[in-house]
């Protein structure tokens, strides 16, 4: 059996192929020189070579290739299973791995094939989370989106859909109402226009911002609010 260094009919940039485990979800092929590669069954060559052959350089770069998808792959259910990530920040944090930028394009491309994660996915899971704790506006949501890597296109298309125009009022309100009650003091023109600053800082559109401000000052009659 070889100890891994080559012999004259074994070239330099190749691996003698000497066990093959199945396992759940996996094929591990046992190579020569201590190196082992897991694939998923789907990426097995069906003409892969019998035990004890050689394999060359050229199957043996794409057998390595398919390793490193399957590798990409648990790292990304892994990573998501803790929290949101965006799949720009996904492609980045898998490179930073040392994984194959191209092996990690094709398994984030093959799962928004498949519908199972993509900007949108991330998109939608994003807002729906984002807004369950903050009263913010569409700007807010599609400003930190783009922020996460996120299309300009599907940054917008996910915020306009999470918010529809009365629930984005309702929350402009709910925000004057305690950015009004945290600042105190007498509600004048300088206090309004810190509100207003607020509701903006938190993606508000200005026509909003300064409706809702006034109708929400302390000193608002029912005569003032939202006309």
């Amino acid at each position: 059996m070889s100890d891994g260094a080559p012999t004259p009919e074994q070239p330099t940039d190749s691996r003698l192929l000497l066990a093959v485990r199945r396992e759940e979800g996996a094929v591990v092929l046992v190579l020569d020189g201590g190196e082992d590669l897991e694939l998923a069954p789907e990426s097995v060559p069906a003409d892969l070579p019998p035990l004890g052959t050689v394999l060359g350089a050229e199957l043996l770069a794409e057998l390595r290739h398919a390793a490193q998808r399957k590798q990409a792959a648990r790292l990304v259910f892994r990573i998501l299973d803790r929290r949101l990530v965006s799949p720009a920040n996904l492609r980045r944090r898998l490179a930073q791995e040392g994984l194959d930028v191209g092996a990690v394009d094709e398994v984030l491309a093959q799962m928004a094939e498949r519908d199972l994660y993509s900007d949108r996915r991330f998109a939608e899971a994003w807002c729906r989370e984002a807004l369950l704790t903050r009263a913010v506006g569409r700007r807010y949501l599609e400003r930190k989106l783009r922020e996460k890597g996120v299309s300009a296109e599907v940054a917008r298309d996910c915020s306009r859909e999470a918010l529809d125009p009365d629930t984005e009022s309702e929350l402009a309100r709910r925000a004057a109402v305690a950015r009004w009650k945290r600042q105190g003091g007498s509600p004048d023109r300088r206090a309004e226009a810190a509100v207003i600053r607020h509701l903006q800082g938190r993606g508000f559109d200005i026509g909003l911002a300064v409706r809702t401000a006034r109708a929400m000052r302390p000193s608002a009659t029912p005569d003032e609010e939202m006309t």
